[in-house]
């Protein structure tokens, strides 16, 4: 398998300090000579740790989506609460430091939820318009409206009337200021008489919402997808990016910018980047279109040079109106021919685009880019900015700033605030800078740093920053927390030796540690997507595991994103066999390095890590247990009851139908249950419409049939992930409850949570007479 030695790949600061901190920690004992505080060896099963499932979930919320109010510097983000089954609620922080809920309390009766389920995974869920949010109420999925003036959000009302009776969600929405509209994607699952459409009939297009009477007029349409509608700051201009199948929007995209009518209604549009409906021309995923404060630039984010890099061109001056439609799409076309490249690198400014209005970098005024990239050489996210040229210059100046983290789940907001006189030489401008961000030592947090100037922002440390919330009301301890190693191990993809990624993390925990000779056992995380990445992030959900004794490889296989096109590209006809490859060769990789014990490795991953998981259990003897949570177990079934979205993903990773059914049928693992040969577990949302729970029914039969010990907890009102407490409870004991069973260490659940019947689990024998 190519060279045994892997290639360590460098830590930021951030990380290393952790590390060094750890390491510091658990030599100090001995150095000083306190043997009491040294960890007292114990067997896997008797390691005991204070990160429990309760605390993970009761004092813990996902946070997402800031937004920095420019009028006065309002603080809003999002918060998904488990304790609360799940609900998203809406967070302000005002100007004087209060904090406050603007989604009303959940009732029996009228429960408000801003969650939109636009392409199912949602996302844009609401704009601040001036003392206004908008926002989707996930029970109904129509647009609401609250007035935030008053010294108390008022009530949501109704701004889409008869939306829900036709099936319309909303998302993703862009203000018109000249119009007091938005412009917004819109998702429509009922045709005339009420009845719901299938999958391949939903209607996507843009819309424009009149706030003031809900009236939905129709934009743009005729394109199977559409998202980042953005209007131009003059008004004059629309753009949006859209793609049709079989492509994902990291597949093929397309941006388009036409010209916004005196009657409000848009002109024809003109194709600025990405690759058109032409599938000789060379594939392009364009995304992230923004507008310059003046109007006179459009950015964006493609990846035809192999790397997601950021772009701009300059828009035309030109007429909107409809008697120089020709004039305004030529100029538009040699605007786009003219594009410039910001900083080309070989560096991703992109991501997948699972959910909509997601972004990774801001404009300010004068032009400049405050944003994060992901480097392959760097493990984590890395903050930056880019200003333009100066006079006599001819490249953008990249300045990188630390504030200590190593992955950031939104763009960096930033908010600039004149000083003094404009005019005089004393004038300038303070920036704030807001985001939601984590290290691999620190929870995910809203974040918030300011500066004199945005030279000073350079300079600024992770001690200069504030945390405004973090996700959980508890730190975890000191002595528990794993830092993990980047690490570049060697594989195979076509046959060839190669390498691929993960991030390892090694078992901790300040009480405990093994006898000598005795190595940790293994589990190996496959993200889902499958194009994704692994969270280069603290999560306490893999320090559950570390601080009980495993070691956790959470594996960027190729087809992971972060690493360029042809690394994203690695999967396509593939899937099933690169990641199960590349999950397989990280495990081998860590036991014949000595890391884990070769006789006690464990894989486990949610929805297409679920597959993954699943494969690796049919077709390599790889691994002794493993665990799949809302997975795929058979892709034509996947192909053939799916939404919408990803109707047609398959047609990439693996082939279309019906041509490539063989193919299917041949790295489906329902089809092969003969080739288990180690226990599985599921878990599985019952309301699940991505990955519908016959599939994991189906897998567990077999699983069953076949005689291997295996169990299915089905999960009541969750959906694809799960959002409440009790489910991520269960799910994490249960897994380990699961392994503890299978693999002969002891491990059991915790009262309140549900019991879980493992079948075929042999009996232990009676001792003999």
């Amino acid at each position: 398998m190519g060279n045994r030695e892997s290639k360590q790949v460098k830590q930021p600061a951030a990380a290393a300090a952790a590390a060094a901190a750890a390491a510091a920690e658990a030599s100090a004992p001995a150095a000083l000579g306190l043997s009491s505080n040294a960890p007292r060896e114990a067997a896997l099963g008797e390691w005991e740790s204070p990160i429990t499932s309760a605390l993970i979930t009761e004092k813990a919320v996902r946070l997402s989506d800031p937004y920095l109010r420019a009028s006065d510097g309002s603080l809003f983000w999002l918060e998904l609460r488990p304790s609360e089954g799940g609900r998203q609620v809406l967070v302000m922080r005002s100007p004087d430091g209060a904090v406050r809920d603007i989604t009303p309390p959940a009732t029996t009766a009228d429960g408000f939820n801003a969650r939109t389920t636009v392409y199912e995974y949602g996302g844009g869920e609401y704009c601040i318009v001036g003392d206004t949010v908008f926002f989707t109420n996930f029970r109904d999925q129509a647009l609401y409206a609250q007035d935030l003036g008053a010294a108390e959000p008022s009530a949501p009302r109704l701004v889409t009337h008869g939306s829900e009776d036709r099936g319309e969600r909303f998302a993703d929405g862009s203000w018109d200021e000249a119009r007091r509209r938005l412009v917004m994607v819109s998702e429509v699952h009922k045709d005339g008489s009420g009845a719901e459409l299938p999958p391949a009939k939903v209607m996507n297009r843009l819309v424009a919402v009149d706030v003031s009477n809900g009236e939905v007029t129709p934009l743009v349409s005729g394109a199977n997808f559409y998202s980042y509608p953005v209007v131009s700051p003059s008004g004059r201009w629309l753009a949006w990016m859209q793609w049709d199948f079989p492509n994902m929007p990291w597949d093929r995209t397309t941006l388009m910018v036409a010209p916004i009518q005196d009657d409000g209604s848009v002109g024809p549009a003109t194709r600025i980047a990405g690759a058109g409906g032409d599938a000789k021309e060379p594939a392009s995923a364009v995304q992230q279109p923004m507008w310059s404060a003046d109007s006179s630039y459009l950015y964006f984010v493609d990846d035809k040079s192999g790397w997601w890099n950021l772009y701009r061109c300059k828009a035309p001056v030109t007429s909107t109106s409809g008697t120089a439609e020709g004039g305004a799409s030529t100029a538009w076309m040699n605007a786009a021919a003219a594009a410039e490249a910001l900083a080309p690198m070989e560096a991703e400014w992109g991501f997948p685009s699972w959910n909509l209005d997601r972004r990774s970098y801001q404009l300010l005024p004068d032009g400049s880019v405050v944003g994060v990239f992901t480097d392959p050489r760097v493990a984590g996210h890395t903050l930056a900015v880019l200003q333009p040229p100066t006079a006599g210059e001819g490249q953008w100046k990249l300045t990188q700033i630390n504030l200590g983290m190593t992955h950031y789940s939104s763009p960096p907001l930033v908010r600039q605030v004149q000083t003094g006189s404009s005019s005089s030489s004393s004038g300038g401008s303070s920036l704030t800078l807001a985001a939601v961000a984590a290290s691999f030592s620190t929870a995910s947090a809203v974040v918030q740093v300011t500066a004199s100037s945005l030279e000073a922002l350079a300079s600024v440390t992770p001690a200069d920053v504030q945390v405004i919330k973090s996700s959980s009301t508890t730190q975890l301890p000191d002595g528990y927390i794993s830092v993990p190693e980047h690490i570049e191990f060697p594989t195979i993809f076509n046959g060839q030796p190669s390498t691929a990624h993960m991030l390892f993390y090694p078992p901790m925990n300040k009480d405990f540690t093994y006898p000598q000779g005795t190595l940790p056992p293994l589990l190996v995380k496959g993200h889902g997507g499958p194009t994704s990445a692994a969270v280069p992030a603290l999560s306490p959900l893999l320090q559950f595991w570390t601080s009980r004794g495993f070691a956790i490889a959470d594996v960027d296989y190729g087809g992971s994103t972060g690493y360029g096109t042809a690394y994203r590209n690695r999967l396509n006809g593939r899937w099933g066999e690169v990641d199960v490859q590349d999950c397989s060769a990280a495990a081998d990789w860590l036991a014949s390095a000595g890391k884990v014990d070769p006789q006690r490795r464990c894989i486990s991953g949610g929805s297409a890590g679920g597959f993954t998981t699943l494969a690796c259990l049919a077709f390599r003897k790889t691994f002794s247990s493993g665990a799949s949570l809302y997975g795929v177990a058979d892709l034509k079934r996947l192909a053939e009851h799916t939404h919408k979205f990803e109707s047609r993903y398959m047609d990439s990773m693996v082939g279309p139908l019906p041509d490539a059914a063989a193919v299917y049928d041949a790295r489906s693992p329902l089809m092969h249950p003969e080739g288990f040969s180690a226990p599985v577990i599921f878990f599985q949302g019952d309301q699940d419409k991505i990955v519908p729970p016959e599939q994991a029914v189906a897998m567990y039969n077999a699983v069953k049939a076949a005689g291997l010990p295996t169990a299915l907890v089905m999960l009541a009102g969750e959906q694809h992930g799960f959002r409440q407490a009790i489910s991520i409870r269960t799910a994490l004991e249960g897994e380990l409850y699961f392994y503890g069973a299978v693999l002969g260490f002891p491990a059991s659940m915790s009262e309140d949570l549900p019991k879980i019947t493992i079948d075929n689990l042999p009996q232990p024998s009676s001792p003999s007479s």
